[in-house]
């Protein structure tokens, strides 16, 4: 999975998301900066990402993704 795919899929899910990418192919390491994150913790925020690779960490298209996301 490159990292265009890694943050278009972000950008589809969580709207106003910036991400920023670093890494290449099954691992990757991003940062996520959106509104939508204000009021929720870091594992609640941490899990909103992730939740939208379920299906590709399943089949191990993608299998390790450092995530830290952050409010603006």
């Amino acid at each position: 999975m490159s990292p265009e795919q890694i943050k278009e899929m972000i950008e589809a899910e969580i709207p106003g998301a910036v991400v920023d990418l670093s890494g290449a192919d099954c691992t990757s390491s991003i940062t996520v900066t959106s509104a939508a994150f204000e009021g929720k913790s870091p594992i609640q925020r941490h899990r909103m990402v992730n939740d939208i690779f379920k299906a590709q960490f399943a089949s191990g298209e993608l299998h390790a993704l450092s995530i830290k996301a952050q409010t603006p």
